[in-house]
């Protein structure tokens, strides 16, 4: 080996050391005391044992503070920004970590470039990109690009949304213009403790406005129960990097992977009597869903998302006989199955990625109408029902429905795809459901409390309720309701058999007619 060779692995093996002993030890040690993993320990977390693969590793800091003052090259390993691919269950992912050690993870030139990059990668090699977030965000007092350059990712971010999964695990602080971007991945992972995401923040906002906000605002609590932006929230590091690896068990790598469907031990035709135990039949009396869920899906296994938002809906992946399946169920559990404002947003949103996929859909149907209450009128409900039609008219998935017991209204025949005419590709019911415009059953002592007058009352109560059970709905084709009317315990094959038959399901909308629609918003 001559000299210029080891001069020039020598310099090589201190990068690497520097690489790996991180930015500032203080930092580092104030990192771990709050229970947090360092980045590297991140990855390994993420990717199968030795599979994760760097690239961009020689980059450092290249600007100057605006008091003039330089950063020593070696203090500023890979500028922050730890960018590379691996694999997840031997499958390929583009991984992007942020080194909080390193001038707190913020966004600098080179930092930013790692990241636009390593997600131009995935959308160029189709696999799906995770970012194991923990950032202080723009690198403020440095002469950098304009803000930070906190825009340039915002590009690639929507270029390649629908074309490879995006997957933000927020594990430290997000905030301002960076807060932006986990919000506009697929999906988004957050810390109890640890993580929290703000457009201005408790310090930012009180300063500008006086306004002291609680503790808990920001939290990825708060963001699952409220404002529905997260998606799962992880007790700590490891536990929230571990959704991610379970998420894209029932992910495929792209849009246009078909790969997905694995084997499985758990008989297609697998019986499920304990479904008619799980439901009453008596309307009045309530269940939980997920049960529905767990005993339909293999292995009894699904992965559930924004479980604590707009409750009266469940949204969750299964497999069934291999094949990977959104699941949107109503849960009688919460009031009344009633879909609202929010139950709508958390509906369209996760519509919208399975149907960007390809992943089929199954609903579970089992809700009275939509609540017209005063509230739920002012804040748009009407607008998110139309949001929520819209899409499910326009998408080309395989779309399945079940008929547990009530489909009703707009709730029901519409939103859900308990009716023919919204384009189902398949839809059976259980003997006992029922079909109707409005709520099959009122309670007369509540509308006379309602001041309702007896009169009027006695009208409507002798109204035909417009209502068809199974049999009626299944009596003709002609009614376009259902395709079948099946047995409880039949459920699980029968929805294998549809998952079949779509399998190779080819829909196209009018593409060359339009650019796009325009759906309310």
């Amino acid at each position: 080996m001559n000299e210029k060779m080891q001069i020039a692995l020598k310099k090589l093996e201190e990068l690497q050391k520097q690489n790996l002993a991180g930015g500032n030890q203080a930092m580092i040690d104030r990192h771990v005391a709050k229970g947090k993993m360092l980045p590297r320990d991140r990855i390994s977390a993420l990717v199968d044992p030795g599979t994760f693969v760097e690239i961009g590793s020689a980059a450092r800091a290249t600007s100057e503070r605006i008091d003039g003052k330089k950063l020593p090259v070696e203090e500023s390993p890979c500028d922050g920004a730890i960018t590379g691919y691996g694999r997840v269950n031997d499958r390929p992912v583009a991984i992007y970590a942020s080194d909080f050690s390193v001038l707190a993870g913020s966004l600098g030139q080179q930092h930013i470039v790692k990241m636009v990059k390593i997600i131009e990668y995935a959308g160029q090699y189709r696999m799906p990109v995770v970012w194991l977030l923990d950032s202080a965000g723009g690198r403020l007092g440095w002469e950098d690009v304009a803000i930070a350059g906190v825009e340039w990712f915002f590009w690639p971010e929507g270029l390649f949304s629908g074309v490879v999964p995006q997957i933000t695990v927020l594990m430290g602080p997000c905030i301002a213009g960076q807060a932006y971007a986990p919000c506009m991945t697929d999906f988004l992972f957050m810390t109890r403790k640890t993580a929290h995401l703000w457009l201005g923040g408790p310090r930012m906002t009180q300063a500008a406005t006086s306004e002291k906000m609680d503790d808990d605002v920001g939290s990825g609590d708060y963001h699952e129960r409220h404002s529905g932006t997260c998606d799962k929230v992880g007790e700590n590091d490891a536990e929230t990097i571990s959704f991610a690896r379970q998420l894209m068990d029932y992910l495929p790598l792209s849009f246009a992977d078909t790969t997905i469907p694995r084997t499985t031990q758990d008989p297609r035709d697998r019986k499920t009597p304990e479904l008619m135990t799980i439901v009453p039949d008596d309307f009045d009396l309530t269940y939980d869903v997920r049960q529905v869920i767990e005993c339909l899906a293999d292995d009894a296994q699904y992965f559930e998302i924004r479980e604590q938002y707009a409750r009266q809906i469940c949204t969750a992946f299964a497999h069934i006989d291999g094949q990977p399946v959104g699941i949107v169920a109503c849960n009688p559990a919460f009031p009344g199955s009633i879909v609202t404002r929010d139950a709508c947003d958390k509906y369209y949103r996760f519509l919208q990625v399975l149907d960007a996929y390809n992943i089929p859909l199954i609903t579970l149907v089992d809700t009275p109408p939509t609540l017209p209450d005063e509230q739920e009128e002012s804040l748009g409900v009407l607008r998110h029902v139309a949001k929520m039609t819209h899409l499910y008219a326009g998408c080309t998935i395989p779309k399945i429905a079940v008929i547990l017991r009530q489909a009703c209204g707009d709730a029901g025949g519409i939103i859900l795809g308990a009716n023919k005419g919204m384009g189902v590709d398949m839809n059976v019911a259980w003997p006992i459901a029922e079909f109707s415009i409005t709520a099959s059953r009122f309670n007369p002592c509540t509308i006379q409390e309602l001041g309702v007058d007896s009169a009027e009352w006695a009208r409507v109560s002798e109204a035909s309720r417009e209502s068809v059970d199974a049999f009626e709905a299944a009596h003709t084709p002609t009614t376009q309701l259902v395709d079948e009317i099946i047995h409880p315990e039949n459920t699980r094959s029968r929805l294998a058999d549809s998952l079949w038959l779509l399998k190779n399901k080819s829909e196209e909308l009018p593409t060359k007619a339009k650019k796009h629609g325009a759906p309310p918003t």
